[in-house]
């Protein structure tokens, strides 16, 4: 174990460029993240954690989670003092621990999506906290897998994983570059797929919960789902709301999608 107690210990300034800098993490292929509730949940998925660091404070209450992380992974070990970790922390009251871990595979595999009946695809959602909300949603209800476009928000960017409360470790994710071609891939797999969009002229959500394979495409937050991605749609589909408003937030309305599509029912 290594103490650190100066911000301008090359450790701690690789840490805060890792933090702040998603060109970065794909060159080195980890990524950063914080809080008990994550390294919990890195624990539990089996993420590979490469390095960790804490405070002596968080040391003496989660001494249990702290060993385990280092029993299992056996990382490089660092313990910082508190005037550091402030400094690194990407939150107002930290909780005195970070672990480095390496990029989970998000590579697709074609041979099992005909296994798969309910899937989410989102295309160019540039927010990373509507990323963070909207993987914790299809992870709550369920949703067999995650199709994300390559030029959407990066999936480690500090606000997603926090916002996602550690659903990244246990969803089924795919970066994809091109997503009109994944989409014809999954029509020939049996998949209708829908468009979300706001507007009297596509079909309730309530649809879904009745379709057997279906794959529905959010789209960024400001222009909605691309012409290109919408031609190739089946249908489209929203969310019936009262005439005083126009359209939800992006991760609202993935959160009643999901419902939909897992029948209004979680067994």
């Amino acid at each position: 174990m290594v103490e650190i107690s100066s911000k301008s210990n090359e450790n701690i300034k690789y840490i805060h460029k890792l933090m702040s800098s998603s060109k970065m993490r794909k060159k080195e292929g980890v990524f950063l993240i914080e809080g008990i509730r994550l390294c919990e949940e890195a624990l539990k998925n089996f993420a590979v954690i490469t390095k960790i660091f804490y405070t002596s404070k968080c040391y003496e209450k989660f001494k249990g989670l702290i060993e385990e992380i280092i029993k299992k992974n056996k990382p490089q070990v660092y313990e910082v003092n508190e005037s550091v970790m402030h400094f690194l922390s990407d939150t107002e009251a930290p909780q005195g621990i970070m672990c480095v871990c390496k990029i989970i595979d998000k590579k697709v595999n074609i041979d099992k999506i005909k296994l798969y009946s309910k899937i989410v695809l989102l295309e160019n959602i540039q927010n990373p906290s509507n990323i963070g909300s909207i993987f914790r949603s299809l992870n709550a209800f369920g949703l067999d897998l995650v199709v994300i476009s390559s030029n959407s928000c990066d999936i480690y960017n500090p606000k997603v994983l926090r916002g996602s409360m550690g659903a990244i470790f246990s969803l089924n994710i795919v970066i994809i570059d091109n997503l009109p071609n994944f989409l014809n891939l999954l029509k020939g797999q049996g998949f209708k797929v829908y468009a979300s969009l706001p507007g009297a002229k596509a079909k309730s959500v309530t649809v879904l919960g009745e379709t057997r394979k279906a794959a529905v495409v959010l789209g960024n937050e400001g222009n909605g789902v691309s012409a290109e991605v919408r031609e190739l749609c089946d249908e489209n589909i929203t969310i019936p709301m009262c005439s005083c408003c126009e359209s939800l937030n992006v991760s609202v309305a993935a959160g009643i999608i999901s419902w939909e599509m897992a029948g209004r029912r979680i067994e």
